[in-house]
């Protein structure tokens, strides 16, 4: 998807450190035991628990959690108009990309899928006193390539607020960076229509980030309206990033988005929901040759993105819209994306079928471009768990002189739910 220079092509694969391949079987398997075991007890909580879980006498000490049960299975594709079987970097195609942070790649080849996107959350707060807060949020997913299948950690941050009902809040930590509606929700399955959020539009090989922020809320005058309005600083680097070393260079990559500035304002009155985005940094991608060859170098890059939903009796719709900039005419740097979604659903007792189509593209060629159309229906069958079944038709409308991921059909079946 958004790669940071132009692809000039698949690399040759035996350059990447990767296991030997019985430590990688064995860590699968050790991942898959763990995650079955930890689904029961998530699946045992969501039926019995329908709020925080106490760990303390005080209730200041809380845990709740959340998961995601998701198969899937490619039902054919197609490359530069030829259905025969084609090979891209380490994958069979045809395949299917629905995860670009964790590089969750379903093929055909190997039926269907559980173990690319399955996963089990918790969060654990602890308040000390109504001002002051400490939460962590830690995952363990089927496929992490980036911490090597163990439980990584996607928040752990100190709250503060000058007063119990002060409209202000302050956050330092390690936190997701707020670039989309549902970035902070990603893999709360259940909070959103989808199996998971378009990928066209949600996928980056930078996804959290080490600083602070500022937040202010408030209700507009006697209105129905209310604002949101969130600014933050921080950086974040990823050693072995596995968007960049497994997608497109296979060589271990490291990036970081360094001097991250960014600020959000929304608005919302409980039926339409509105917000704008922009934040910018500094990117530095290097691969891990011999000498190391850097891709960029403290590259000046901004993103921008709007949002609009509406929640009306029956209906559902999600918006979005994004812009990606990265442009330096002396380095020939011309990296731009534009990217965006839009799905309309309707809610039938607890059935809510929904309608989606998202698009990526680049401005420059090598043009890499994909649109997706999905038809999901979600099951609100018990409270806090749904059953999702999902059909996406991807096409692949790249540029690129050889075989990308491709044309794909994919159904997906997920169990979502929080406890």
């Amino acid at each position: 998807m958004k790669n940071s220079i132009k692809n000039s092509g698949p690399k040759n694969t035996h350059c990447v450190t990767y296991p030997a391949r019985a430590e990688v079987r064995t860590m699968r398997k050790i991942t898959s035991m763990l995650l079955a075991t930890l689904f029961l007890m998530a699946l045992f909580l969501a039926h019995t628990v329908a709020h925080a879980i106490d760990l303390d006498d005080s209730g200041s000490f809380t845990a709740s959690g959340f998961y995601s049960l998701t198969g899937a299975s490619v039902l054919g594709g197609q490359a530069q108009n030829s259905s025969a079987p084609w090979m891209y970097q380490q994958w069979n195609c045809p395949c299917s990309i629905q995860n670009w942070e964790y590089v969750g790649v379903y093929e055909k080849s190997k039926g269907f899928e559980i173990n690319q996107e399955s996963l089990v959350g918790v969060q654990l707060r602890k308040e000390f006193t109504n001002t002051f807060s400490v939460t962590g949020q830690f995952v363990m997913r089927a496929q992490n390539p980036n911490n090597s299948s163990s439980p990584s950690v996607d928040w752990l941050y100190a709250a503060w607020s000058p007063s119990a009902d002060s409209p202000i809040t302050v956050e330092a930590g390690r936190l997701r960076i707020p670039l989309y509606y549902y970035s902070d929700y990603l893999y709360i399955g259940y909070s959103y229509p989808w199996v998971r959020p378009p990928p066209d539009v949600y996928g980056w090989p930078i996804y959290a980030y080490d600083g602070a922020n500022i937040s202010y809320h408030t209700q507009i005058g006697s209105s129905a309206w209310t604002m949101n309005a969130s600014a933050w600083a921080g950086s974040y680097k990823q050693t072995y990033d596995a968007y960049d070393t497994l997608i497109y260079y296979t060589t271990p990559t490291t990036e970081s988005w360094d001097k991250m500035l960014g600020s959000y304002v929304s608005f919302t009155n409980g039926i339409v929901d509105l917000r704008a985005m922009v934040m910018k940094y500094r990117d530095n991608t290097e691969v891990q040759t011999q000498p190391v060859t850097t891709i960029v170098s403290n590259q000046f890059t901004r993103i921008e993105g709007l949002s609009a939903n509406v929640d009306y009796e029956n209906w559902v719709v999600r918006g979005e819209i994004d812009r990606y900039q990265q442009q330096a005419q002396a380095l020939d740097i011309d990296n731009v994306y534009k990217y965006n979604l839009l799905g309309v659903g309707y809610k039938i007792g607890d059935f809510t079928p929904m309608v989606t189509h998202s698009y990526y593209t680049t401005i420059t060629e090598p043009i890499e471009s994909q649109s997706t159309n999905s038809l999901v229906v979600r099951w609100d069958f018990r409270p806090n768990t749904a059953l999702k079944v999902q059909y996406d038709d991807n096409k692949d409308e790249s540029h690129y002189a050889y075989k990308f991921f491709g044309d794909s059909r994919l159904l997906s079946v997920s169990l979502q739910g929080t406890f």
